[in-house]
């Protein structure tokens, strides 16, 4: 028999009888019990065989998505290496060369370094992928090659484990526990080293962060020397007033920007954005119909056409004539919803075609649109005069930038005001683009703490109440008592049984991973409504909660046998039953892990690789889309931008679950070491050629010992289990002779949440605050890198990047930086372009004129297919 007890050993009866009555409650458990065993149970004991399968089906998708990128990497480069021709001149990545695996190597060699321009969030992600590829390759491999020969001869003429449960701590028998020595061995190996690693790299963030931030460049930018500061008084919304108060600080204030009341203006600035973009689209459309109408498609039509058309103008004027080729698309209805409890409104923008149903005619897009934008531009200088001279509404909140970053630090650090509730909350260093602004214009009430907490309640609920939906993933790995429950899938049976195998084994990974995406949305939509006020703070705020949901759902959800309401009421009522819970049930997931990291690499590098989504954008949905060169303007240069915080979290739980199980399935390293080696070789890739280098929401590198902080999770998860072992483990005469060991490992637990304390208030004040006193010199980093590339790929070839917003006008609402815009139309060979931009301009007086510089339109022989060529920025862009 094994040295370990089964669960079913273990009465948990008594633990039902809980004071916690409600969990007690028949309905509840009906509602909660879909399971009571976790779905990764039904992979223990499979053998090589079967994950041999469901890998080479996984491979063999893999493939032809990577064989689809590396085919076509070279020629369709908008989609697979925009940062080399989609971005400013000054800032363009020198392309690959050509080859079908000509990529890879350079790749593997871009210098860490290089990834400090995109910033300390990006840097210290690539790191961290990194020093976790170091870590399994060391500890696991010794792991490996110390443990694996040992659980392999561990059965005995008794006892053998099935399948590659063989290679496992559950395959040693009751008359070989002496083995478990080498498996306490190598936990404490396995434990320290991790500690050692989080310390270092926490010393190391906190010296690079400081350098970084310190850096001649950095220093000297508004963003270093900015604070945010909430819940100002009102008699201190006065600038000078505002300067006396922050005399006591070193260097003093710069610039103080108020936050106005900004809901009109914005409505009006959207209104005026969307009137232009359809004003735009109406000469597109309607050049494209006088072409049609002076080149007809067959020869014998031509004569036909030039009669009509000659017929037509002697009846009609040639206001009139033109007329008849205006467009008509009903213009969309919009309103504002406003509610006062919350203080709160929302936009609704219906399509337009309801108003037909109002029996409402439709109307010329060029003059509805012109009379639309000539008005929102009216009332756009009204309400910016309206601010000058002071006669907005000021909101509570206000930036102020110091002549010293030392200042800036100085004050969010300090207790600003004695009165309670006044300057009690402070923000530093806010980048212009990343503020939210419909949270800054909200006063801090007790109806937006109540919301706050009420999201905050909501997460809970999901992260509990989500394993109803996880739990029925174990039914589609049941393929009869599937289509049993669901008699319309018998046509499953037509198949082949090594395919239904195969199905029923990688087909719950891949819906436990859409299940996942669905709760990141849930998560992110929400976050906007606790009242942050910067999209770093977001990011920050989304890492804690998405990792405690993948957490319990990838992770502990699995993998326990019980239902939920059993695990609350044993981990509530008796906590040290903990150890027992997890040593009975972890051994038995362990293949289950092997398959979902085997299944998570190929999948998440095949299709990031290949980018399908990006592919149906570029070459059908912005076809039908991008009808004005603005349009295609922002469809070319709107590359992906990654938001961090739902990405570390990913991560770190992976580095968990391989941690936990190194020691109890060792095997476990090699799927960890594969998956990690194609998510660093991707990322390397695409930080470099794909994605934006711009990251408004920059958390300046917090994210990452946050990250490194939740691998204490892992340990625990560990160090517990290990400890179930020990007690659990009988020889053959029934005694337990590794309690001994269970009680030292108590007493590394106990030294392991000692030491994530001690660390943790070691260096929690790094992770926000810089030194004002030094003794070491800073040497500035560059963050940026020569790149000297002419390549142009017929698009967007001379865009050109700008110095960013008049200074005086960088933490306004950006409704408020909002200037008179120029009508842009494409080139065409009879100039039809450039009378519609004279026409317009009478139309409506507050544009800039109009140009055609930077786009031309392109027709077939026929002309009736368009396209149309951008070869520059907006003649308004910023």
């Amino acid at each position: 028999m094994s040295t370990l007890s089964t669960e079913e050993d273990y009465d948990y009866s008594d633990l039902t009888n809980s004071y916690m009555g409600i969990f007690n409650t028949k309905a509840f458990e009906r509602f909660l019990s879909t399971t009571q065993t976790g779905y990764a149970h039904t992979s223990s004991g499979i053998d090589l065989n079967l994950l041999l399968k469901t890998l080479i089906t996984s491979l063999c998708i893999c493939t032809i998505q990577l064989t689809v990128f590396c085919f076509f990497r070279s020629t369709l480069k908008i989609v697979y290496q925009p940062r080399c021709f989609c971005v400013p001149v000054n800032e363009r990545m020198d392309p690959l060369p050509r080859g079908f695996l000509s990529w890879v190597l350079p790749t593997m060699k871009s210098n860490m370094h290089f990834y400090l321009s995109m910033g300390l969030d990006t840097y210290f992600f690539v790191r961290f992928i990194n020093v976790l590829l170091l870590y399994f390759i060391f500890i696991g491999t010794s792991n490996m090659i110390i443990l694996l020969p040992i659980n392999w001869t561990g059965s005995d003429q008794f006892y053998q484990a099935p399948g590659l449960d063989r290679l496992s701590l559950s395959n040693i028998a009751s008359s070989k526990v002496s083995r478990l020595n080498s498996h306490f061995l190598m936990g404490l190996v396995t434990i320290g080293t991790l500690h050692c690693l989080i310390i270092y790299e926490l010393s190391s963030f906190v010296s690079i962060r400081q350098s970084y931030l310190l850096s001649p460049n950095h220093r000297e930018s508004a963003q270093g020397k900015m604070l945010l500061i909430s819940n100002c008084p009102h008699q201190l919304l006065e600038e000078e007033v505002l300067s006396s108060v922050f005399g006591f600080i070193p260097g003093g204030i710069k610039k103080v920007w108020f936050v106005h009341d900004f809901k009109d203006i914005s409505r009006e600035v959207q209104k005026a954005r969307s009137a232009l973009d359809t004003l735009e689209k109406a000469q597109i459309l309607y050049l494209k119909k006088s072409y049609r109408c002076q080149f007809p498609r067959k020869k014998w039509l031509r004569n036909y056409f030039s009669d009509k058309i000659e017929d037509i103008t002697d009846h009609l004027s040639e206001d009139e004539y033109h007329h008849s080729l205006e467009p008509q698309f009903y213009p969309a209805i919009s309103m504002t919803i406003f509610f006062p409890i919350i203080n709160r409104s929302v936009e609704l923008k219906l399509p337009g075609f309801l108003r037909f149903f109002a029996f409402q005619d439709k109307i010329s897009m060029t003059t509805w649109s012109a009379k639309q934008l000539d008005i929102s531009l009216k009332a756009i200088d009204a309400q910016k005069q309206l601010m000058n001279e002071g006669r907005l509404t000021k909101h509570t909140k206000l930036f102020v930038q110091f002549n010293t970053q030392e200042g800036a630090y100085i004050a969010h650090q300090c207790l600003l005001s004695r009165n309670q509730g006044d300057l009690d909350s402070s923000l530093v260093e806010v980048h212009a683009g990343d503020i939210k602004w419909n949270n800054l214009s909200r006063n801090n009430s007790y109806t937006s703490l109540v919301e706050k907490y009420i999201v905050n309640l909501a997460f809970i609920c999901i992260i509990i109440l989500y394993v109803v939906p996880v739990s029925f993933i174990g039914l589609f790995s049941q393929i009869p008592f599937l289509v049993q429950l669901m008699p319309f899938l018998a046509w499953i049976y037509k198949f082949p049984e090594e395919v239904r195998e195969t199905i029923s084994s990688f087909l719950p990974s891949i819906l436990l991973t859409i299940l996942t995406e669905i709760v990141m949305v849930t998560f992110r939509y929400l976050t906007k409504f606790k009242g942050i006020l910067s999209g770093a703070e977001l990011e920050l705020d989304l890492q804690r909660w998405h990792f405690s949901f993948l957490f319990v759902q990838q992770f502990l959800v699995v993998t326990i046998s019980s239902s939920i309401t059993v695990i609350f009421k044993q981990i509530l009522d008796q906590p040290t039953s903990i150890p027992i819970l997890l040593a009975t049930n972890l051994p038995k997931g362990a293949n289950f892990f092997f398959q979902f990291f085997a299944l998570k690499a190929f999948a998440f590098c095949g299709a990031n690789f290949m980018r399908a989504e990006s592919l149906i954008f570029h070459y059908l949905t912005s076809k039908l889309r991008d009808i004005t060169p603005r349009q295609k303007f922002h469809s070319l240069t709107g590359l992906p931008k990654i938001k961090w915080g739902t990405v570390y979290p990913v991560f770190s739980v992976y580095a968990c679950i391989g941690i936990t199980y190194s020691i109890i399935s060792p095997l476990i390293s090699i799927f960890i070491i594969f998956i990690l080696m194609l998510i660093l070789l991707y990322y390397k890739y695409a930080l470099k050629y794909i994605y934006s280098h711009i990251n408004e929401s920059e958390t300046q590198g917090r994210l990452y010992p946050i990250a490194l902080l939740h691998l204490y999770t892992g340990m625990y998860c560990l160090e517990c289990c290990l400890i179930g072992i020990f007690f659990l483990s009988k020889d053959e005469d029934g005694n337990s002779p590794m309690k001994v060991h269970g009680w030292i490992m108590i007493l590394v637990l106990l030294i392991t949440i000692f030491g994530h304390q001690t660390i943790f208030n070691r260096f929690v004040k790094h992770f926000s605050y810089l030194p004002i006193l030094s003794d070491f010199k800073n040497k500035e980093i560059n963050t940026t890198e020569k790149n000297n590339s002419n390549c142009v790929v017929g698009e967007v070839a001379n865009f050109k990047s700008t110095d960013g917003d008049d200074h005086e006008l960088l933490y306004l609402h950006p409704a408020f930086k909002f200037e008179d815009p120029k009508l842009w139309l494409p080139s065409d060979p009879l100039g039809i372009c450039l009378n519609l931009i004279q026409h317009i301009e009478h139309l409506v007086p507050g544009l800039q004129g109009g140009t055609t510089k930077g786009a031309s339109v392109i027709f077939d022989n026929t002309y009736r297919k368009v396209k149309i060529r951008v070869t520059e920025a907006p003649p308004d862009y910023k």
